[in-house]
């Protein structure tokens, strides 16, 4: 962290409105590339506070319809939490689940409410507080047992909402050219924001391997993250520049230095812009090597850009994103088969390699229970097959009718075990069968593969090659577990690198295993994207790379550079270095040698 001279604001003062300082400028880390500039909005979620405050006559509908969508999104919160954790709750967390849900359908609550909010004019959250609280008093002194009991599932509840009505009215506060500036930001908050049309964001905490930097690239959205103390330095309103790929955030810029960013982000825009002409033509290597470049897929509103980019399909669609921002409940049949079958006939005959929902560690949406350990607890492919009716079977079902309209591919996340396989491909033909039974459309030609995250599928890699039908590393896990270290976790972040040697390794025996196999090798972690790691990723045999979308035409372009004998030397003092700041030294010196005077501007900049 690297602060200039400059007017530092703590916390009391991040209200107030800025006035004229020296520049400021805070380093982090870059999440996702670009430049905005734009006016600061802080947002830092404060316990619930419920304070008596009247809204404007005028502003009574907006109030009602605040509440109205608290409810509703309560509502699918609980639905999901039951369908996910569903014999884990045991009785008690059954009733309780159940208690609330009736409650969010009781008119004469909800109308109570919804009744002061219109007569008195009183904010959502007042109106809320004050008449579940009067409920709660009700069945406090109630002389049944089973009621007084049915007092805290209305606290439970209260909380609940109060913090879903405070989630929405922060949103419904942000100017759309805002710059968001947070301690830390999950994936929903980021989505909502994206929507309501922020122009970047910046967290103190984070790297650039979390969700936050992973989804901000997917909505090419710039972002700065672990700038640890940015929330001590700016103030609602601020102007701001935020430099997504130095990690720079400068606050009160003078008007030349904004000047100089705009123009920088013209150059910029027009440089992606001439990288961005779709051709037939593969993706060569200087010496005719072709290389399959894919797109890593988050959203399925992202879907229509990607012929406008170029590239071989999608290497991986990620379908976390379903389950968090649906409307309804994500598993529903319907809807997933609509949102394949859109992947599909966009990259036609390239394909699209879907990942079945990967939920718990450090991923989108947070399972109920507490886990010490949850990297190593209940996630990915376990917490499928033990939901197979609600979770895995719907989507396997919808995977194989939109089969029908293109080519596409089934992943399998957090696997194991080759038993775990064996067992989604026996639900994958029964759920085939069920199709033609019902005479449903349906394509059962679906290949699955698996995600080489974990060091046991790398160091069996040649039992799993004969075992599936495609493999696909992702190194953003495979490298945490192999290093050992959280790279959610600021005190060890700095620690994680998957150009370490160790990683390296795990690499080229996956690589070996599927050639020896005739197994196709993919890689889809963030290392893809890395134009200092692309030349060792190439020298270690990987012909298939699977990137951010706004990265496609960068490392298409750079792949042109690179010669895959000079990168197959490259690679192979790679895995004789010590550590991966050995490595990084010498890819960095080979990179400024080999990539042409746009690429080595983007690696400076």
């Amino acid at each position: 962290m690297v602060l200039t001279e400059g007017t530092f604001m703590t916390d009391d003062q991040s209200n107030m409105s800025s006035s004229a300082s020296d520049p400021v400028v805070v380093e982090g880390i870059g999440g996702a590339p670009g430049i905005a500039i734009g006016s600061v909005h802080r947002y830092r979620l404060p316990p619930p506070e419920i304070q008596q405050r009247n809204v404007d006559p005028s502003d009574v509908e907006e109030e009602l319809q605040l509440f109205d969508d608290a409810v509703s999104r309560a509502e699918r919160e609980l639905e999901k939490t039951h369908a996910l954790a569903q014999d884990q709750l045991g009785e008690e967390g059954e009733a309780l689940l159940e208690a609330q849900t009736l409650m969010l359908q009781d008119e004469e609550v909800l109308g109570a409410v919804r009744q002061r909010i219109t007569e008195n004019h009183e904010s959502a959250a007042h109106a809320l507080s004050s008449v579940l609280r009067a409920h709660r008093r009700r069945l406090e002194e109630s002389e049944d047992d089973y009621l007084r009991e049915r007092a805290g599932d209305l606290e439970e509840l209260e909380a609940r909402l109060l913090q879903i009505l405070q989630r929405n009215r922060t949103v419904s506060t942000v100017q759309p050219n805002a710059i968001v500036v947070a301690e830390r930001l999950t994936a929903a908050d980021l989505i909502r924001f994206h929507r309501h049309g922020i122009l970047g964001c910046v967290t103190t905490k984070g790297g650039e391997t979390s969700h936050v930097s992973i989804i901000a690239r997917a909505l090419n959205l710039p972002a700065i993250v672990g700038a640890d103390t940015a929330l001590d330095v700016v103030a609602n309103g601020d102007r701001v520049i935020l430099d997504g790929r130095q990690g720079h955030l400068i606050v009160h810029p003078a008007d030349e230095i904004v000047e100089s960013y705009r123009q920088r982000r013209s150059r910029n825009e027009a440089l992606l812009k001439s990288k961005t002409e779709p051709d037939d033509h593969p993706t060569t290597t200087a010496d005719g090597e072709v290389i399959t470049v894919q797109a890593n897929v988050e959203f399925g509103e992202t879907l229509d850009s990607l012929g406008h980019l170029g590239g071989d399909g999608i290497g991986l669609m990620r379908t976390e994103m379903l389950f968090l921002s649906g409307d309804e409940m994500v598993m529903d049949e319907n809807e997933q088969a609509a949102t394949y079958r859109k992947a599909a006939e966009v990259t036609g005959t390239h394909g699209a390699t879907i990942r079945l929902l990967d939920l718990g560690g450090d991923k989108l949406f947070s399972l109920p229970g507490n886990e010490a350990n949850p990297f190593l607890g209940w996630r990915g492919i376990r917490v499928l097959l033990d939901r197979p009716e609600s979770l895995l079977r719907p989507q396997l079902r919808a995977l194989l009718r939109a089969n029908v309209h293109g080519a596409l591919r089934v992943l399998l996340p957090m696997v194991t075990q080759v038993s775990e396989v064996e067992r989604v491909r026996e639900m994958l033909a029964e759920e085939a069968r069920r199709l033609d039974t019902q005479d449903i459309a349906h394509d059962a030609d679906l290949p699955l593969g698996v995600m080489v995250e974990v060091p046991a599928v790398a160091l069996q890699a040649n039992l799993f090659a004969e075992s599936v039908d495609f493999l696909s590393i992702g190194t953003n896990d495979l490298t945490q577990y192999v290093l050992a270290v959280d790279r959610g976790n600021d005190r060890v972040a700095n620690r994680y690198d998957a150009l370490h040697p160790a990683v390296l390794h795990l690499l080229r025996r996956t690589v070996e295993a599927g050639e020896f196999a005739e197994t196709p090798v993919s890689l889809c972690g963030e290392v893809a994207s890395d134009l200092y790691a692309l030349p060792v990723l190439l020298g270690l045999g990987l012909r298939r790379l699977s990137v951010s979308m706004p990265s496609l035409p960068e490392v298409m372009h750079a792949i042109s550079q690179i010669s895959v004998r000079d990168a197959e030397d490259l690679a192979t003092a790679a895995l004789s270095a010590s550590d991966a700041d050995a490595v990084r030294r010498t890819t960095r010196d080979w990179c400024r040698e080999c990539y042409d005077a746009d690429l080595t501007m983007d690696l400076d900049n």
